[in-house]
Parts: C-alpha cells; sequence; structure tokens
C-alpha cells in the first residue's frame, strides 16, 4: 500500500474506532484520573515553577513520562483547552503507528479489521489521554527499525523511548542485542553508544534535580517480591489473552511465528519486552490491559502476515468471516470486560472535589491542607496543597519503610508518616472497603478517630463529605461531634 493510502485508510479506523469509544465509555470530557497527574505537573512546569506536584514544594517525579510530560506543557502553555489537543494527537500517533504497518502487509483490509477488533487498544492510546499513545507510535518504529535492521532510524528512536517510559532500559538494550546478533556487533555500537548516553543523561538529570535516579512513582509501587511479580504478570499475560479473541488470535500466532521462523520472525522477536516486561513487574491495577496495548499494531501485522499460510487449511469461504467476527464479538465483549468506564468517574470526581474545596475555603489567609488517594482530579483543581498518600507524588510517602504488600500499585501508605502531616482534609473515596484496604485500616484507629471525624461539611454555597481535623474544624468555629 502506498504512504498516502497507508496514512489515510490507518488514520480513518483510528478515528472511527476512537469515537466509537469515546462513545461507548460515556463520553468523557477528560482524560482518566492518572492523566490530570501529568497535566499537574504540566501546567506547573509551564508556568515556570518547575517539576512539583505543590507549587512551592519539593521537586518531585511523580509521572512515568518525561516526554509526554513536556509535550503536555507546550499544550498546556498554548491552548486554551488542553483535553482536546492531547486526543487528536494521541489520534495521530495511533494513525501513524497503524499506517507504518499498513504499508508492510499484502492484506490492509484484514489487517484494519484485526486493529479494529480491540477497543481496548482505542481507548488506552487515545481516550485515557496517558502516554499509551506516543508509547505504541515509539514502540511500533522501534520494532519495525531493528526488524528491518535500519540503524539510523534506531539510534534516532532510542532517546525518544528513553524519556518516555521507564521500561526503555529493557527495550533499548533488547534492540542492541537482536540487532548485534542478526547484523553483526559492529552494527549495534552506534545505537548502543546512543542508548547508553542517553539513559545516561536522563538518569544525571534526575540525580541533580530531584536526588534519585528513577521516577518516584518506582518507590511507591515497588514490590519486594519477584516470585509474586510472576506469579500475578503470568495471571495478567493470560488474563489479556482470553480478554478478547483477537488477542488470543494474535498471541497464538506469535508463538508460530517464533516456532517456524515465519515472516515475521524478527518483529516477533523484537517485541517481546512487551509482553515480559509486564509479567516481571506483576501487571497492573487498570483494566483493559494497558501495558500489553501499545503492541497491537504490531501484533496485527504478525497475524496479517501469516494468515495466507495459515488459512490455506481451511475452507476459504469460513476463513473470510473470521475477520468479521472477531471485530463483532470484540466490540460486543468490551463494555462488559474492559471495566474502564470507573477510572473516567474518579477523574471527574476528583476534579469536582477539588473545586468545591477551593470554593468553601477561598476567604480563609492560608488554604487547608487535603490528603487524598486519587491525586489527580483533585490536585488539578485545587489551590491548595495536596498531599498523596499513595506516595507518588511524595518522596517521603514513597520512601517510607513498610511491606508494600496489598493492593496493585496501592501500597505506598504509611502510618506514620500521614501522622507526620496531620492534614486539615482527608477526602474519601467511593469505596469505603477500597478505603480501609489501602489505608491499613486508618479510619477505625483509635487515635485517628480521636483527632479526625467525618461530616459533610457546608461553606460557601458548597457542601463536601470528607474526615476534617477536629482542630482544623474549630478554627473554623465549628464545634466538633462528640
Amino acid at each position: 500500500m502506498k504512504p498516502i493510502q497507508a496514512a489515510f485508510f490507518g488514520l480513518l479506523t483510528v478515528l472511527l474506532g476512537g469515537a466509537l469509544v469515546w462513545w461507548l465509555l460515556g463520553r468523557p470530557a477528560t482524560g482518566i484520573d492518572d492523566a490530570d497527574i501529568f497535566l499537574v505537573y504540566a501546567r506547573n512546569f509551564a508556568e515556570g515553577h518547575g517539576f512539583v506536584y505543590n507549587v512551592g514544594g519539593e521537586r518531585v517525579e511523580g509521572f512515568t513520562s518525561m516526554l509526554w510530560t513536556l509535550i503536555c506543557s507546550v499544550f498546556w502553555h498554548t491552548c486554551a483547552s488542553v483535553p482536546v489537543p492531547l486526543l487528536l494527537l494521541n489520534v495521530l500517533f495511533c494513525g501513524a503507528a497503524a499506517a507504518a504497518c499498513l504499508r508492510r502487509t499484502e492484506r490492509p483490509v484484514l489487517y484494519l479489521a484485526l486493529l479494529g477488533a480491540s477497543p481496548a487498544w482505542f481507548a488506552w492510546c487515545q481516550t485515557t489521554l496517558m502516554e499509551s499513545g506516543l508509547w505504541c507510535l515509539l514502540v511500533t518504529l522501534l520494532v519495525l527499525a531493528v526488524a528491518e535492521r535500519r540503524t539510523v532510524a534506531v539510534c534516532l528512536l532510542l532517546p525518544l523511548l528513553v524519556l518516555t517510559r521507564p521500561e526503555s532500559i529493557a527495550w533499548g538494550a533488547w534492540a542492541c542485542l537482536i540487532l548485534a546478533f542478526s547484523k553483526g556487533w559492529k552494527s549495534a555500537l552506534w545505537p548502543a553508544a546512543v542508548f547508553g548516553a542517553s539513559l545516561l543523561a536522563l538518569v544525571g538529570f534526575r540525580l541533580s534535580y530531584f536526588g534519585y535516579p528513577v521516577p518516584n512513582t518506582y518507590y511507591a509501587k515497588v514490590s519486594p517480591d519477584l516470585f509474586s511479580n510472576i506469579w500475578s504478570g503470568l495471571g495478567y499475560l493470560f488474563g489479556y489473552a482470553f480478554s478478547n479473541p483477537a488477542a488470543l488470535l494474535a498471541l497464538l500466532f506469535l508463538c508460530v511465528v517464533l516456532a517456524r521462523r515465519g515472516p515475521g520472525f524478527w518483529v516477533a522477536l523484537a517485541l517481546l519486552p512487551g509482553l515480559g516486561i509486564p509479567v516481571l513487574v506483576g501487571g497492573d491495577h487498570f483494566g483493559a490491559y494497558r501495558f500489553f496495548q501499545p503492541l497491537w499494531p504490531l501484533l496485527c501485522l504478525l497475524v496479517a502476515r501469516e494468515w495466507l499460510q495459515w488459512s490455506s487449511n481451511f475452507c476459504p469461504r469460513v476463513m473470510k468471516t473470521v475477520p468479521v467476527v472477531l471485530l463483532a464479538v470484540g466490540w460486543l465483549l468490551f463494555p462488559a470486560t474492559a471495566n474502564l468506564e470507573h477510572e473516567f468517574r474518579i477523574a471527574r470526581e476528583g476534579r469536582a472535589n477539588g473545586e468545591a474545596l477551593t470554593a468553601m475555603f477561598s476567604d480563609l489567609a492560608d488554604w487547608p491542607t487535603v490528603a487524598v488517594i486519587t491525586a489527580g482530579g483533585s490536585k488539578l483543581a485545587y489551590a491548595g496543597t495536596v498531599q498523596d498518600l499513595m506516595g507518588l507524588n511524595s518522596t517521603e510517602m514513597a520512601h517510607a519503610p513498610g511491606p508494600h504488600t496489598g493492593f496493585k500499585n496501592h501500597t505506598g501508605f504509611s502510618k506514620v508518616v500521614f501522622y507526620r502531616w496531620m492534614p486539615d482534609v482527608l477526602l474519601c473515596g467511593d469505596s469505603a472497603e477500597f478505603d480501609a484496604l489501602v489505608l491499613q485500616g486508618l479510619h477505625s484507629e483509635p487515635r485517628f478517630m480521636e483527632r479526625y471525624e467525618k461530616r459533610a461539611l457546608r461553606r460557601n454555597g458548597r457542601e463536601l463529605d470528607a474526615y476534617y481535623r477536629r482542630g482544623f474544624l474549630a478554627g473554623l468555629g465549628i464545634q466538633a461531634k462528640e
């Protein structure tokens, strides 16, 4: 397929699929709460405060993608509204990834049908407004460049990967190894040098600016149990395989290509870090298997390349219906299996809580400190200091001693740090059971109940149900409950 045709049909498929997913997810006006965390840092950086979560607070890398944060800051500085431009940019990223694969298959209709059979790819790489769309494009281009032994392209892409996701360490090393194995070790020297220099530069910047070599999110989420991580990660991989018939088919084709050294062997080999890394880290707590979605354009390419040889063993009429069935079943299953709509609701509620807090306490000399579990929307909308109880945006909480066990990616809480902070307000989640799990039963402790009370406080025409520090209420002239 010609480049212009590939770009047109790739972009058209992405637009149609993305629009349908957006509608199925309730037509969200913003991204998920984690995307709002990116916007918090982007806003503060664009306004000259540096990489900080709270203006005037510590420098902290509470985000996983430096490049995406910088991109968001550009939009924050230049656009009146950020979500729509970010969504359109993700559409372009995904369209470019699809076009790159379309140019390399002789069965474009089959490829586009397979691509459209995974609504979760459209959701994570576009609608959430996370860095997944950018990561999808970079991984797609890197794998194709490695498979085609285009050393210059690999050298250009590796620095961008290093800036985009922490797992680029494994991707870069793997790419250099494949080049050395397939083309000779001399061909891997320049990519290895560029990769090493980029990594050292980023680590050096982190050490000098933040004081740590990796993002703060690593310390907040790290689990010391490797065996438990691998076991959970294998469950994550099998869950992805059986979440969608198209995903299962693609993974089976991947295994066949690797075993038989089929036409897409080098593509299949080069994308293996995308499957292995999520297993090693134990998967993810988000629905719809976020970590695997950026691989989808490449997995579809493997199927399209192998389809003719594999389908020749079956009835041609039956095989023509398979892509249509996969497309239909994928979209029918998505609303029931994705478990993503509540992520957008969390972001909406977080922004609403932040706006309510700002209105309620705008007449005070000092903004009250607010502690939260979900730290994106609430901080984006609240003018005062927000303290992240999960530690993603606090080095003190993230580095506090503790077992770091419990609900995936929500193990950074420390009661010692909480009582050191003594926030004025503790926002409630929509699930008391979840709050009790991630806060280690904090709400039921006598010490907590002596210092805090749960109530619906109304001030300045706004009302918010939360836990309020009794001393803070007394300062407002409000009598605490007995």
